[in-house]
């Protein structure tokens, strides 16, 4: 007779119930996995010690749906984090073939039921339904895009209904009205797609309407609904995904929390939801490059190039930054007025000199975009913030702070104005508020995309946080560092006392920019000076050489000349 696998088990620490679906840690506290990444591990965990192949569990997890590689590695990424495996020494990688989960039998054993009666195996964490929600809706968008309610400006249209309400409960009538409010509004304020008014969608509380006369009447391509009922001093709240062209429930949960601090209820499920759905990495742009992907070339409109520039530039390495810049300045030829290509142009631009082009060519590009971006549409809170980088960019500090300061009026909780504000915090003077900016931005979205760990490696650095700046930058490969990265993780490592990994990175970082100098670093125009004492200190321990080239530094308005490089 076969035995049964375990249901639990201890895998670094962590325990994982594959019942229940949840992972904690010793002490019982409760650890975030959305479930297609749980999947992913009870598939590695049902076959421990054996070579996976990507192809099997694509088949596994996502059989009949069509998605790309990225929401395999994305699982992978969260499930290492999870499990605290930031060496891949438990889930391993096989190159070019799929996974390994390493499960030798002290470190995986099975794990007793505990008697303990836990409100936490009701639980679902919220960032489970927005992390459903975003897998969700991307494969339903890309399984139609076309065929879709599109605004003139061929953006996706999203309803949300009121949420149901079961029963007279005063209170939590009050949250399911305010619950609808906040997320419309918070997705109103992302220009990616184009959410209906509260006005429209709060005539069909509590009315019996088919969603077909819903999505006719309202011309939208999703609806998002659900419902919330008071139980023994806690609240059940259910929410689910529906196609609005076919009628079809695509994704449904349900958690309970503590009746205690509705509007914290309220904020966090709002945010959530708004962080997922909306931005440059979001569900709506993520369903549309899929479908975009699928038409000829000649066909694309500028809407859809800039939608595929976007995923070139966010695999940041030169190459693929290169070709972004290809396609978005397609999208502006089409569309000079789409002032969403003219902000992720700045980001391109801006980043080119990190990879070794030309610095001043790129800045000045960088600097035209960010200004036609905030000229075209004023009301883009992201705009405004890429208008602060290139202020920054040309050292011109407060006016780089009032920008960002509009930024996060229009859009205090928008997840890339916290990530790019964490970036640029030190240079304002605040390199812990930066931190905390960015510890808020990866609170709000836990799947955030590669490309902000540079955002948040610079913030952590910067506040002195050296351990948090090495596990961001863990997450990107060596080709995705840019000057700035490689500067970071030898300095990081020297200053948290680990001379030979810091000695083996400084090599690294010299082979790849040969000309990297302690005076060439820090005379960068966004560099304040409590920036550049920390970076000149912690380049010193790293053993980076001190003196740049006088050709090197010329180009900078205010160069920085060291004492024992005056004589050149």
């Amino acid at each position: 007779m076969n035995t049964p696998a375990p249901t639990r088990l201890l895998i670094n620490g962590v325990v994982a119930d594959l019942s229940n679906e949840t992972l904690s840690d010793g002490p019982g506290n409760p650890i975030d996995l959305r479930p297609q990444a749980f999947a992913v591990l009870r598939y590695l965990s049902n076959n421990p010690n054996r070579l996976v192949t990507k192809g099997e569990l694509m088949q596994s997890v996502w059989a009949g749906t069509a998605v790309t590689d990225d929401s395999l590695v994305q699982c992978i990424h969260e499930i290492r984090r999870a499990l605290k495996d930031d060496g891949h020494a438990i889930l391993k990688t096989k190159s070019r073939r799929g996974y390994m989960l390493a499960l030798p039998e002290a470190n995986a054993a099975a794990m007793p039921a505990t008697s303990r009666t836990s409100n936490r195996a009701l639980q679902r964490p919220l960032a489970a339904f927005v992390g459903s929600l975003l897998i969700v809706l991307a494969v339903a968008a890309a399984a139609g895009w076309m065929l879709r309610p599109l605004s003139p400006g061929g953006k996706p249209l999203v309803a949300v209904l009121p949420f149901d309400v079961l029963g007279e409960e005063t209170s939590a009538r009050r949250l399911g009205n305010g619950l609808t409010e906040e997320i419309i509004t918070d997705l109103a304020r992302f220009p990616e797609f184009q959410v209906i008014a509260h006005d429209s969608t709060e005539t069909y509380a509590g009315r019996s309407i088919g969603l077909a006369e819903i999505a006719k009447t309202l011309g939208v391509g999703f609806v998002v609904e659900g419902s919330i009922q008071r139980q023994a001093g806690r609240l059940r709240i259910t929410a689910q995904l529906l196609d609005a062209a076919t009628g079809k429930h695509l994704w449904s949960d349900r958690w309970d929390r503590p009746d205690e601090d509705l509007f914290a209820i309220q904020t966090e499920i709002s945010e959530q939801v708004s962080n997922r759905l909306g931005g440059g990495h979001g569900v709506i742009e993520v369903a549309g490059r899929i479908a975009a992907h699928r038409k000829p070339p000649s066909d694309l409109t500028a809407y859809e190039l800039y939608l595929l520039g976007t995923e070139k530039l966010a695999k940041m390495n030169r190459a693929d930054v290169e070709e972004a810049i290809k396609l978005l300045k397609r999208a502006v030829e089409f569309d000079p007025g789409l002032a969403r290509a003219w902000v992720e142009l700045y980001h391109a631009y801006g980043v080119m000199p990190s990879f070794g082009a030309d610095f001043e060519a790129n800045f000045r590009l960088a600097a035209e975009a960010a200004e036609r971006a905030v000229m075209l549409d004023p009301s883009d809170a992201e705009a405004h913030a890429v208008l602060g980088f290139s202020f920054g960019d040309r050292n011109d500090l407060a006016r780089a702070k009032m920008e960002f300061d509009t930024a996060l009026r229009m859009a205090p909780n928008q997840f890339e104005i916290l990530s790019f504000y964490a970036f640029l915090a030190s240079s304002f003077g605040e390199p812990q508020r930066g931190a905390e900016m960015a510890d808020r931005a990866i609170r709000l979205n836990p799947n955030y995309p590669m490309a902000s760990t540079r955002l948040f490696a610079a913030a952590y650095f910067m506040a002195g946080r050296y351990e948090d700046a090495l596990r961001m930058q863990k997450q990107m490969g060596p080709e995705n560092y840019g000057r700035r990265m490689w500067v970071y993780r030898p300095a990081a490592l020297a200053a948290s006392g680990r001379t030979a990994e810091a000695k083996t990175a400084l090599a690294e970082a010299l082979k790849w920019f040969p000309d990297l100098t302690i005076e060439g670093f820090v005379s960068l125009p966004d560099t304040n000076e409590d920036d550049r004492r920390r970076l000149i200190e912690t380049m010193r321990l790293a053993g980076f050489p001190p003196c740049a080239k006088a050709e090197a530094v010329a180009r900078f308005e205010k160069p920085v000349h060291l004492p024992e490089c005056v004589e050149r």
